[in-house]
């Protein structure tokens, strides 16, 4: 029964040791830790021979001997990388893997087969074929999902939105593009995804949120650790760009748009939404303002948010009802005086700088009340007996 691996330690020398502790923990049926060793094997690259067609065999001549024996998860998780291991070449054949193996949904159970629908999808979507089955999956899935629970084990939810976050790509909006790619990082540990996947998910995600409607809080991404994937490379100036819109920078953004004007252009999602996302930085300009200052000291000039959020004094009317209409703030507008009183600000995720801003802030509050509450202590006897 174990003939292939006998075989394949002696056909690939350098791994003789692998398929030797294959061979023996198949032979004292110690199947957790063959599952284990077996899903650590698929999941390094440099495993792969034989032009990649390695995997395709040690599946069908080896895992397909105790498949039924092992935890169904991981034997879906073997499968994807096993599948995953024909490249963009040969989507056709993982295809039919992933479907051979859904052939046995009621042993399978709910997270497997959930799993491996997904790993379906993400390949109907490289083939650009049946999309619209595939937002039926996903909807389907998404109930499923919402069922999961009291398991340490993200890999379902990760593989769920990663393929969420890829149909959005392709069918859009951007925003719920960018609402996936977040949940798609808050599941998935980003030291296991490649440098090239990384690369492109950062830009993809910047680009989401410099687009799409209904994106105002990009502390959100900008506290993950993927934007740092885009240093160094041609797109760096997309980080910066989302560090700008984090903080309501405007002169930043000035800065970067001329430095980087042919960047943008290649960017058409990007390119041909400027005057949105013109109008994006200065909203976000007047909620940064306003989120500065303290609850007692909201009421502010029509030319202070001119000067912050670099708009014509005429415009900031407009500016501030556009904010209003969005509920990015809430207030009235004194057109009399040319004054805003807000009363409430969009929540959001704070950057580091905003959140020792918001501890000072909180220290200043802090002294104040220690003033009050000696001023009281001081005056107690004199106000009773007054």
């Amino acid at each position: 029964m174990t003939e292939y691996c006998d075989e394949a330690g002696a056909k690939y020398p350098d791994l003789k040791s692998t398929f030797d502790e294959f061979s023996t923990l198949y032979t004292n049926k110690l199947w957790h830790e063959l599952t284990l060793s077996t899903l650590s094997f698929v999941r390094s690259p440099s495993n792969l021979r034989d032009g990649n067609t390695n995997f395709v065999q040690l599946y069908n001549s080896f895992v397909m001997l105790f498949d039924g024996k092992i935890n169904q998860l991981s034997l879906a998780k073997i499968a994807m990388k096993v599948a995953e291991s024909y490249g963009g070449e040969d989507l056709v054949s993982r295809q039919s893997l992933i479907e051979s193996l859904l052939e046995k949904r009621a042993r399978l159970g709910p997270e497997a087969s959930l799993f491996l629908d997904m790993g379906l999808c993400q390949t109907l979507i490289l083939r650009s074929e049946n999309l619209s089955s595939v937002k039926t999956t996903l909807s389907e899935a998404k109930q499923i999902l919402d069922t999961l629970s009291g398991s340490n084990d993200t890999s379902c939810h990760s593989s769920y939105y990663k393929t969420a976050n890829e149909y959005h790509k392709v069918e859009g909006p951007p925003e719920l593009f960018y609402k996936n790619a977040l949940m798609y990082l808050s599941y998935t540990d980003e030291k296991t995804m490649g440098e090239e996947e990384r690369f492109t998910l950062a830009t993809d995600v910047s680009l989401a949120a410099l687009t799409g409607d209904g994106v105002y809080n990009f502390g959100e991404v900008v506290a993950t650790p993927v934007l740092q994937y885009l240093k160094d490379t041609p797109n760096a100036w997309l980080m910066e760009f989302m560090l700008a819109f984090s903080t309501g920078d405007v002169n930043a953004f000035n800065n970067i748009t001329t430095k980087s004007q042919e960047a943008i252009k290649k960017q058409p999602a990007l390119f041909s939404r400027l005057e949105f996302v013109n109008e994006k930085i200065r909203l976000l300009a007047l909620v940064n303002m306003v989120f500065e200052r303290s609850a007692a000291d909201r009421n502010i000039s029509f030319s202070e948010i001119s000067a912050r959020a670099q708009v014509p004094s005429d415009q900031v009317e407009w500016l501030v009802m556009r904010a209003l209409s969005l509920t990015l703030i809430k207030g009235s507008i004194d057109q009399v005086d040319e004054n805003v009183t807000v009363d409430w600000v969009l929540p959001r995720v704070l950057a580091d700088e905003q959140i020792k801003a918001l501890a000072e802030r909180l220290g200043e509050w802090k002294g104040k009340v220690n003033e009050m509450q000696n001023f009281v202590s001081d005056n107690t006897v004199e106000l009773l007996y007054s």
